[in-house]
């Protein structure tokens, strides 16, 4: 059965679903649980002036990062998990290489399932947001648990 799993944190109500499930596996299987946040520096970057640790923006991205990981620990302790983790990880290039990101982190801790939540757009806004979660499932070797919200908070195109 799972003795580790890696659960992607946003902050976000697709997210708040699949920490709940994770939460609701790890308890069942007794699994150790790493809550995993990665913070998409890319939109940061203005051309070749890059960002910088210190730089506001920067800053900012990572304490939000911080918050969502941390409220999310707090969820999966106040449910009665004991063995829970947290990670931050930074992406300076968006798109695949948050996948990538999330994929490598979790082959490197050896996880055995890795749980995530997503939005289920279809048409118009899947081609022009994309799908983290079906980015993952195309590239990982690691089995996925994908939640998927009836809720979206995020702006619908259609």
């Amino acid at each position: 059965m799972y003795r580790h799993l890696i659960a992607a944190i946003d902050g976000s109500n697709n997210s708040d679903k699949a920490l709940n499930e994770a939460i609701r596996v790890a308890k069942h299987t007794d699994a150790r649980l790493t809550l995993v946040h990665i913070a998409s520096l890319r939109d940061l970057a203005v051309d070749s002036l890059g960002v910088y640790a210190g730089d506001p923006g920067y800053d900012l991205a990572l304490q939000q990062g911080e918050e969502a990981l941390a409220r999310a620990q707090k969820l999966a302790r106040d449910a009665g998990l004991i063995n829970v983790a947290s990670h931050l990880e930074k992406s300076w290039e968006g798109g695949h290489d948050l996948a990538d990101l999330l994929i490598g982190y979790a082959q490197s801790q050896q996880a055995d399932l890795i749980v995530l939540g997503t939005h289920g757009r279809k048409g118009l806004a899947h081609l022009f947001l994309g799908s983290f979660a079906e980015d993952i499932l195309r590239r990982s070797p690691i089995p996925l648990l994908v939640v998927r919200s009836t809720e979206d908070e995020d702006i619908s195109v259609e």
